[in-house]
Parts: C-alpha cells; structure tokens; sequence
C-alpha cells in the first residue's frame, strides 16, 4: 500500500485504538493518533509506530467539542494533504440498571459516544477523499444488549443505525462505511471486570477466550483495504463467536 494515505484514529492512545494504529502504520499509512487526555500512552504508541518505520503524529481533542473535532481534521490536512480513512473508536464505558443511572452519567455516555462519534462521522464526511473508508468501532451490546448495559448499548446501536444511512450517502462517491462490534476484549474496557465476569464471556466464545485488541485491528484492517471496497452499510461481528 502506498505510505501516502492517512489515516485517522480517534481514541488511539490505548486498547483497541492503540493496535489500531499500530496495524495501519504497518499498512503503509501515515497516523494521526488522537487521544482525549493520555498524552504520554499517545506518545508511546507514536513512538512504537516510527520505531518501526512508520509514520504518526499525535493529536488532542474533545471529542465532544465540535470546533476541536473540526481542529483536529484541519490539523490533518495540513499535515498530510488528503485523508482516506477515519476510525471512529473513541468511547467510554459505564452503565448499570437504568433505574440507577444517574442523568449525568447518561449524558456524558452520550455525549463521548454519541455526540463524539456523530461529530467525527460528519467532518469524515465532509473531508474524506473519494474512495475512503469511514469505520465506527461499535459493540456486540449495540445488538444484544445485556442487563446493565442499556444506557452504553443505546449510544452504540444509535451510531449503527446512522451509519446504515451514510453508506447510501456516500457510496456515489465510492466511500465504504461499516462498523466493527467488538465483543469482551482485554486489555481495553473490560479490563476491570472481576475474574467471574470474565470467565462468563470466555464461556460465550467457542475458543474459550476474549478478544484482544489484535483481533479487532485485523478486522479494521480489512475493512480499510482495498479488497474490502465492496463492503458497505454493514456491522461485522468480531467478537469470537460469541453472540451466535
């Protein structure tokens, strides 16, 4: 692949972002790594990515802030010219029964997931080259939710639903826009859970294990190829066989 395409992946800095950009840069793309507070983990995966011969800047923004996503995107072009590929994969996690969640917990998970993406999704849009790929890193719990998990799952599935639209959008353009749902992956969000709930999502998979990072990044991967341009509109599951 030529090294003068761009890529840019939005919460870079750690777990399955962080692969992410590791991945493209061996693809022969040139990485913006963006992170909301974590300068020095960013850093560190810039640092892996020219190490190896690669090519990745670093970039701050509020995924939520309209102006600083804009930022960001301006940033981009100025740096590196056109852009080919957006990985929209910042995002938080958190939850619980939805008689418990708190109004301000709610809107920040909307705000980071829903807001966040929808900003990232539309200056994409906006800026990527013809015959570029837009990828939304969603959730397994987008389709199925679980008990607990309304509140995450409903930001998850919102931006599935939208991409669906985009993909007509933008297919006249030859842009493919699909979605990635992870199912328990470590290290990442589920790193925290205690040993028993992650036993319980081994046992989901036929492998017997969780997903790790790698595993999302191959998907994303293809999915930004050229081999993949005849993929649009769609949500791949990637979460060992576990919502089968």
């Amino acid at each position: 692949m030529s090294s003068n395409r761009t890529a840019i992946v939005t919460g870079g800095s750690g777990g399955i972002g962080c692969e992410i950009c590791k991945r493209l840069a061996r693809d022969g793309y040139r990485v913006v790594v963006h992170y909301g507070n974590d300068r020095q983990a960013a850093e560190k995966v810039v640092q892996e990515i020219t190490d190896s011969g690669g090519i990745a800047i670093v970039r701050s923004a509020d995924i939520a802030d309209e102006d600083a996503v804009r930022n960001m995107f301006e940033f981009t072009s100025a740096e590196f010219g056109g852009l080919d590929v957006v990985v929209a994969n910042a995002g938080i996690g958190g939850g619980g029964p939805i008689e418990q969640v708190e109004l301000a917990d709610f809107t920040k998970l909307v705000a980071v997931n829903l807001v966040g993406a929808f900003l990232t999704l539309r200056e994409a849009a906006r800026r990527l080259s013809d015959g570029g790929r837009l990828i939304f890193v969603s959730s397994q719990l987008a389709e199925r939710p679980r008990t607990g998990t309304g509140a995450y799952s409903a930001t998850k599935a919102g931006i599935d639903a939208m991409l669906v639209s985009m993909s007509h959008e933008l297919g006249t353009r030859g842009i493919t826009v699909n979605s990635v749902r992870p199912g328990a992956t470590e290290p990442g969000m589920f790193a925290g859970s205690d040993e028993e709930r992650k036993e319980f999502f081994r046992n989901l998979s036929p492998f017997k294990r969780l997903g790790h990072p790698n595993d999302i990044a191959a998907v994303v991967s293809f999915l930004a190829s050229d081999d993949a341009a005849w993929v649009t509109g769609q949500h791949i599951r990637a979460d060992g066989g576990a919502s089968n």
